[in-house]
């Protein structure tokens, strides 16, 4: 979004080429690793890819490297507490979000999707993955990232003030219970697709109350048109869905890196829906997906309310939002 407050669908050359080489780079890398040692070690890297994609631009070198080693640890923690049942997850949802508030360098290495990684790998290591192929599946995702990152134009930050300690931890406490409610919720009422309503709450949460509600309604007014769209392409005849889902997978990384957050969640949803690996039509996919959003974004704007409510018994102070 402009400095305006309004959605640009404009993109440039450089800012297309870009997107175009990363997911071109990033599917011929995965694609061999998924050839030549297996499709763990790919699922691997794909999550680690979306998992860093927010710092190709970051401010400093410093934090991208932090962030990878980040993202490795997220791996690791979630691989190991796979298979020791729901509640030693929980714990570690918990501590990840607390730890989460915390893990900044410059204010630039906030990433928010560390819960969902989390899930992610905790699920890998049910699959009958191997920590190796685990790992080595993310080293591959964060050198494509890091590769990109040294090709891109960093964003110009000026110098910020870090964020006052009773907003970390007001951040880390609320990101921790909305976590843990969405995986109890997820896993009590069978619903199978968590990962997609933490995300929302994540990216939801993670920016300042005055820009909560709007990220918000973006996200489910994006996800219904997302919908729409995906339903519209998987009526054509094959291969014409894979190729659109290709072209908006390009569109959700050239606009993530304009930084207009409308368009990328509009490019987004249907990225995801006709990729999916499911016996389920995507119509039913796109229904689940909005439940999904509808709900994240309830609880996402009830912690607003109680990180509000925080911050202003302890003075003025706002959540820097992730690079």
């Amino acid at each position: 979004m402009g400095t305006d407050g309004v959605v640009s669908a404009a993109l440039s050359i450089k800012q297309l080429l870009v997107a175009v080489g990363l997911v071109s780079v990033a599917a011929l890398i995965l694609g061999a690793s998924q050839f030549l040692i297996g499709p763990n070690t790919a699922a691997s890297g794909y999550l680690t890819i979306l998992f860093l994609l927010s710092i190709i631009r970051a401010g400093s070198w410093r934090a991208r490297l932090f962030s990878v080693g980040w993202s490795l640890a997220i791996a690791a923690l979630g691989f190991a507490v796979g298979g020791l049942g729901l509640w030693v997850t929980l714990a570690a949802v918990v501590f990840v979000c607390l730890v989460q508030a915390f893990v900044t360098v410059g204010e630039t290495a906030f990433l928010t999707r560390s819960p969902v990684n989390l899930l992610a790998f905790a699920a890998l290591s049910q699959s009958g993955a191997e920590l190796w192929q685990a790992m080595l599946g993310s080293a591959i995702g964060a050198g494509v990232v890091v590769g990109f990152a040294s090709l891109v134009k960093a964003r110009s930050h000026a110098h910020e003030p870090g964020s006052p300690l009773v907003d970390r931890i007001a951040y880390g406490a609320v990101t921790a219970g909305g976590s843990f409610l969405i995986v109890f919720a997820s896993e009590l009422l069978e619903f199978p697709y968590r990962d997609w309503t933490l995300l929302s709450f994540s990216v939801i949460l993670a920016v300042g109350s005055d820009q909560r509600a709007k990220r918000g309604y973006l996200r489910v007014l994006g996800s219904v048109a997302g919908v729409l769209l995906a339903m519209l392409a998987s009526m054509l005849p094959q291969p014409i869905p894979l190729v659109l889902a290709g072209l908006f997978l390009v569109l959700c990384v050239a606009y993530v890196n304009a930084g207009e957050y409308a368009l990328f969640v509009l490019f987004l949803t249907p990225a995801i829906l006709l990729t999916a690996a499911s016996e389920l039509s995507t119509f039913a996919l796109g229904i689940y997906r909005l439940e999904a959003v509808l709900f994240a974004t309830l609880v996402a704007l009830l912690g607003g309310l109680v990180m509000n409510f925080i911050t202003r018994r302890s003075g003025d102070g706002e959540v820097v939002e992730a690079a």
